[in-house]
């Protein structure tokens, strides 16, 4: 009689991540999976950042424009091939802000498929700040024809479209609600994006111990995945596309960007983003009637934050 076991013996063991970093975007998490990646018992999938599996971006549910490619796990086999080097380290980590994004669709997946021991580490930012950094990582990107002020107008409307969340710049900044979905389920640790640029050394050892792991030095100097755009970007900051607010993403991208860069479609090293263009690039100020009226409108989160944390952020309010 054979023994049903014999039937498993060429199955490959499958790895699951028993930490996530799941964000928010634009709030450090590609400088943390760089300085958690030099750990010697941390694994970090080395094929690309954010492995895109428990938010379930991968089924086409969502609305993401073609040109603006976005690698995505849909499958357990497709996921398991993100962590085919797997080493034996103790720590299995996967850092994907969408996470965060969808949590309501993560948090139950994360705990059907890595179980309760799972730790959770969430990095959040000034949400006006954040709002405003998304935004110009878009339009460095190519990603955003619209002016700011423009994008808030129509947020109701890609929000009633299905849009991903690349595009939400102000709700995607919610962030009480979203957490809640993992600290009612897991232990969470919640940091901001002020303490990691003010003690990046302190936030480390915090996030190792954590972890359970002893804490090692690591190389902080480089931040990546920084702000900024090219002054050639500026006029889409001051409306050069607003009248055309209701033109398909598709088309404006095949008329204003493919014609001079030849490009219809592209990935970069983490399978996210087009490529980023290397010229010089500057953080132009965020217009003072859109910061006075975006602070305003996140009071109330920012004090929902702070009831989740236990503990107040001064820093994010107005003076």
């Amino acid at each position: 009689m054979t023994d049903p076991s014999d039937n498993q013996t060429d199955k490959p063991r499958e790895v699951w991540p028993n930490f996530l970093v799941i964000g928010a975007p634009k709030s450090g998490t590609t400088s943390l999976y760089h300085y958690l990646s030099q750990h010697p018992d941390i694994f970090l999938s080395k094929v690309r950042k954010e492995g895109r599996f428990f938010s379930g971006v991968g089924d086409g549910s969502v609305y993401w424009p073609a040109f603006y490619h976005f690698d995505t796990a849909p499958t357990v086999e497709a996921y398991q091939a993100l962590f085919a080097d797997y080493d034996g380290a103790a720590r299995i980590g996967d850092v994907s802000p969408d996470y965060y994004a969808y949590a309501p669709i993560a948090a139950p997946r994360v705990m059907r498929y890595c179980g309760p021991a799972t730790k959770i580490i969430a990095i959040l930012r000034n949400p006006v700040d954040r709002a405003w950094s998304h935004y110009l990582q878009n339009v460095r990107r190519d990603a955003e024809f619209l002016s700011f002020a423009k994008t808030l107008e129509v947020e109701p409307q890609r929000v009633a479209d299905n849009w991903g969340f690349q595009w939400l710049y102000t709700g995607t900044g919610r962030y009480a609600g979203r957490l809640r979905h993992y600290a009612d389920r897991f232990d969470t640790l919640i940091l901001l994006q002020d303490e990691l640029d003010r003690d990046g050394e302190a936030v480390m050892t915090r996030i190792f111990r954590f972890l359970e792991l002893d804490p090692v030095p690591v190389a902080m100097e480089k931040r990546y995945n920084t702000g900024g755009i090219p002054t050639s970007k500026i006029p889409i900051l001051d409306g050069l596309c607003d009248g055309r607010a209701d033109t398909p993403f598709e088309t404006l991208h095949a008329e204003l960007v493919a014609p001079v860069s030849g490009i219809s479609g592209a990935t970069s090293a983490d399978g996210v983003y087009p490529p980023i263009q290397q010229d010089k690039v500057t953080v132009p100020p965020m217009d003072p009637a859109i910061r006075a009226m975006l602070e305003d409108r996140f009071a109330p989160e920012i004090a929902a934050l702070e009831d989740l944390i236990g503990r107040d952020i001064p820093d994010w309010r107005r003076p």
